[in-house]
This record gives structure tokens, sequence and C-alpha cells, in this order.
């Protein structure tokens, strides 16, 4: 990865009204239990939910929209986050494991882009990359 270079990042923030349109039918794709384990993460994600009213929607590269919102909070931060898949339910549409695996992986690149500290976008990629994370680069 060119240091210079600027990460695109593959998620389009939406409006709670635009994810409506898809539809109210909510599957859980992800879950984060431990938000503690890195402070800089919690309180960016904190953050972003407050000022979002509790919720964040976006569409993935794959077209497919989600909501992340907070499992819990506990004082000074969140025990955890949810990312659901959001659909019009009743079938219709098959869900890619593969389209959700990248737009997963374009959503944490956006954290770790934002939130700084320690970790950093190339950090992970190598990781991904090491790992043959679903959705990762394939070689950093």
């Amino acid at each position: 990865m060119d240091k210079g270079r600027e990460i695109e990042i593959r998620i389009e923030w939406i409006t709670r009204e635009e994810a409506g349109w898809v539809g109210t039918q909510e599957e859980r794709v992800l879950i984060e239990q431990s938000l503690g384990h890195y402070p800089e993460f919690n309180a960016f994600l904190r953050r972003e939910l407050e000022r979002a009213e509790g919720g964040l929607f976006f569409r993935g590269a794959s077209g497919m929209v989600y909501r992340v919102g907070p499992v819990a909070e506990e004082p000074g931060g969140l025990s955890g986050i949810e990312i659901c898949l959001r659909s019009a339910g009743g079938g219709g549409r098959t869900i890619s494991g593969e389209g959700i695996d990248r737009d997963i992986w374009a959503f944490l690149e956006w954290v770790i882009q934002n939130v700084g500290g320690e970790w950093t976008l190339e950090a992970l990629q190598k990781v991904g990359a090491i790992y043959r994370i679903p959705g990762a680069p394939e070689r950093v």
C-alpha cells in the first residue's frame, strides 16, 4: 500500500429513512461484545452512535443495507455493537455471504481509519491478508 494514497472506503452512509425504504426486517450478521479491549474503538463508536441517535446505517458495495447499533451500554462506554442486515423480508433476494464479508470489512476499514491510536489501516489490512479474513485484501 502506498503511504500517501488515500484509501477508498466502500460504504455509503445513508439516513434512517433511506434504510427504511429497503425494509424493516433485520438479521444480525455480526456482534462484537467486548469493545472495551481497545478504549479508542469504544469511544469512537459511542460518539458516532450518539450523533446518529442510536443507529448508523450504510449501504455496502454489494448494495445491501445495514444498521450498526449498540448491544447494550454500560457506564463509561458501550458493552458491544451489532451489525444487522436490513431487508423487506419474505424472500426474493438471496443473501450473499461473500457480499456481507466485503461490506463488513469495509466498515472495519472505516472504523480503523477514523479511530486513530495504535491501529492503522495498513496494519488491519496486513492482519486480514495474513489470516485470509473474508473481505480483506489478499496481499498488502
